[in-house]
């Protein structure tokens, strides 16, 4: 198992994304401490993960709290090193705006979620590199979804969210990277609170354990190499040409014969 010997942290645990980054950690042999608002969520998460053959420690906590964060990563720091961190947090899609045109959107709701998300992921990913510089070694991986690159209209904000954690990840990566941690961000096409699109190159949706796929693997010596990176797990939707997708979209496919010696 790709992860035995590790120790992590899963923020959010208690949302669809956390609870299935954290199951996948736990497969790969990482002792796992999950974490949300939702006390029973977490606990129900941890004993289902103990009961597969995992261990799992669970706890209350608010990941957009400075307070909570730093006093949680403290206890977990007291019995052992961190290794990797990882942040589910979100909001739902009509909290953020989405829908709504730019010219009507509420400010206070653009500006509150681009805090509330960003300043989560940031916190979170603080307090693991302050516990991980003195190791020399450990692994963050923030999450969003392809609204950031893709430039759909009627996002909200998560557009924004989006393109800002792409952005803190590679400054993050480049600033400790020298101490020995890793920070990369996953591009997601399938969030437990969001659209699920299926115009892709793979023309099936991407699902969430295929996320937390990406998100284990990161977290693990296999990707030591790899820092500072968006990692795309969309189905190739930024791939998809207008011409392919026009053809799906009616039904059709096209095929092209070439004539080669």
């Amino acid at each position: 198992m790709m992860l035995s010997g590790k120790r992590a942290t899963v923020f959010a645990a208690d949302e669809k994304l956390g609870e299935t980054v954290a199951r996948h950690l736990a497969r790969q042999g990482a002792e796992v401490w999950v974490s949300g608002l939702d006390t029973e969520a977490v606990e129900a998460l941890a004993e289902k993960i103990r009961a597969d053959g995992g261990e799992a420690h669970s706890a209350t906590v608010d990941p957009t709290d400075p307070y909570h964060v730093r006093e949680y990563v403290n206890a977990v720091v007291s019995k052992g090193p961190l290794d990797a961190s990882f942040n589910g947090f979100e909001v739902p899609a009509n909290s953020a705006g989405v829908g709504v045109p730019y010219r009507e959107l509420d400010p206070a709701v653009f500006t509150d979620v681009l805090g509330e998300v960003v300043g989560a992921q940031f916190l979170t990913s603080r307090e693991a590199a302050r516990v991980m510089v003195p190791a020399g070694r450990g692994s963050i991986v923030t999450i969003a979804s392809t609204n950031g690159s893709s430039g759909r209209p009627h996002t909200g904000a998560l557009g924004a969210v989006a393109g800002a954690l792409e952005a803190l990840a590679r400054s993050m990566a480049s600033e400790y990277g020298p101490n020995g941690i890793r920070v990369n961000h996953v591009r997601a096409t399938r969030l437990s609170t969001g659209p699920m699109y299926h115009a892709n190159a793979l023309g099936r949706p991407v699902t969430v354990d295929e996320v937390a796929a990406t998100v284990a693997w990161l977290c693990a010596d296999a990707s030591s190499a790899v820092t500072g990176q968006i990692v795309e797990v969309s189905g190739g939707e930024q791939g998809l040409s207008e011409s392919v997708a026009a053809h799906r979209e009616h039904g059709r496919e096209r095929h092209v014969e070439l004539d080669l010696p």
